[in-house]
């Protein structure tokens, strides 16, 4: 008899498969371990980085504001004009009395993180002799890498930018003015008409917006008056030049808003920021593309137009504004001449930092031929037309950290100190 065959076994090779699972599991749970540590880690970096950012933004805010108090200590001082200067240098020319020229500082000054860099040293500053080693060095041009880190700024253990990025407000068309009496309404109705009107904006007015709504330059108008002034009854303009330019319809001024979801009424009170023009009947988006940058509701509603704008639209509007209404000037409606004008004004303005006065402004449209009110000539300081200086300002401050921005808007008014904020968002 042969001896009994012996069980072959079937469990050769388990145990190095339940290693390998094993081992499968093991990476499994080191590569989440690692993937969730890097999540948080990233995370925590950019919490960081966002409050560093804030605080960059705020400080650019600080020394913007800074700087305005010193921009309205110059708007004190007693300078001569530009067109004085020019008689002083030459040959026959007398010495005039100084005048209240403003001193363009904000234009002029660039607020950043660099203009920090004599008072903030860096591990490897821009240019000069080296903190630490006291050796001469510049940027490297051959290499590129090198040069973007040397313009780095530290501050710290970290390094980051800030820049601020000022505008002035009372440049523009303040849309609370259209709520002004009969008399003084006229000069920002006119603004108003002038700029709407414009053939290049006539686009706007042509089709209907996402709500159905189409307007006209005129119905807008309205709408704005309707949305600050006090009462319930609608606007008309009175366009024909005799009486009240804006007088009272008999329909109600909330219907125009009956058909948005959900409805509701004007607000009959002035605006508190420009982003409330939203709510106004007729404005959309293609609306405020066009014209946020030429209207404005933070000045002081009896606040005059700057003419040291660089804004041809703007400019255009404060030389109509002064022009003589009883001696119209057909040139005034060629768009060759206007410019031809804004030429001469920029010509004029030989310095940047020193604006224009209201006598230079008026000297160089009258040399133009153009006739002024004959209340601006006679009294230039206390005319309410227009002026060259300004009081309210905005300022936009980025701050900037790893991979982070914030940004903050500002608008502040010069009553005192500092500056009184008037609007305020973080982005």
């Amino acid at each position: 008899m042969s001896a009994p065959r012996k069980k072959v076994s079937r469990e050769h090779g388990v145990a190095l498969l339940m290693v390998l699972i094993g081992l499968a599991l093991l990476a499994l749970m080191a590569q989440e371990m690692r993937y969730n540590s890097i999540v948080e880690l990233r995370l925590a970096t950019n919490q960081r980085d966002e409050l560093r950012a804030h605080y960059m933004a705020k400080s650019s805010l600080g020394l913007a504001r800074l700087m305005l108090r010193f921009q309205k200590q110059l708007n004190g001082m007693q300078i001569p004009g530009i067109g004085d200067i020019m008689k002083l240098l030459s040959p026959d020319g007398a010495a005039s009395p100084a005048q209240n020229v403003s001193l363009q500082l904000w234009r002029m000054v660039k607020i950043d993180c660099y203009m920090l860099q004599g008072l903030i040293p860096s591990e490897e500053p821009t240019g000069g002799v080296g903190p630490k080693s006291g050796k001469k060095f510049s940027f490297d041009d051959d290499n590129p890498e090198l040069a973007d880190k040397q313009k780095q700024r530290s501050f710290g253990s970290f390094e980051g930018c800030f820049n601020a990025v000022l505008s002035d407000e009372e440049e523009k068309i303040n849309l609370n003015q259209l709520d002004l009496g009969p008399l003084q309404v006229r000069i920002p109705l006119s603004k108003m008409l002038v700029t709407l009107a414009d053939k290049k904006y006539e686009f706007l007015f042509e089709k209907e917006d996402s709500n159905k709504v189409k307007v006209t330059p005129q119905e807008i108008i309205g709408a704005i008056r309707d949305w600050v002034d006090e009462d319930e009854v609608a606007a008309q303009l009175n366009l024909s030049g005799q009486g009240d330019p804006i007088v009272k319809g008999f329909s109600d001024e909330a219907y125009r808003y009956d058909r948005y979801e959900p409805r509701y009424k004007p607000k009959n009170a002035r605006f508190d920021s420009l982003d409330e023009l939203y709510m106004v009947h007729g404005v959309n988006d293609r609306f405020m593309a066009a014209f946020r940058d030429k209207f404005t509701v933070y000045p002081d509603i009896n606040s005059k137009q700057n003419i040291n704008t660089d804004d041809p639209v703007l400019l255009e509007l404060a030389i109509r504004a002064i022009a003589d209404p009883s001696k119209p000037d057909a040139r005034l409606q060629d768009p060759v001449f206007i410019d031809t004008l804004i030429q001469k004004i920029r010509a004029a303005r030989i310095v940047p930092i020193i604006g224009m006065s209201v006598g230079d402004f008026v000297t160089t449209l009258t040399a133009a031929g153009v006739a002024v009110n004959p209340t601006i000539t006679s009294n230039a300081a206390g005319q309410g037309f227009i002026n060259d200086k300004s009081t309210t300002f905005m300022i936009k401050a980025t701050g900037e950290a790893g991979d982070v921005t914030r940004t903050l808007t500002a608008v502040v008014r010069l009553d005192d100190g500092l500056g009184r904020l008037v609007y305020y968002r973080e982005d």
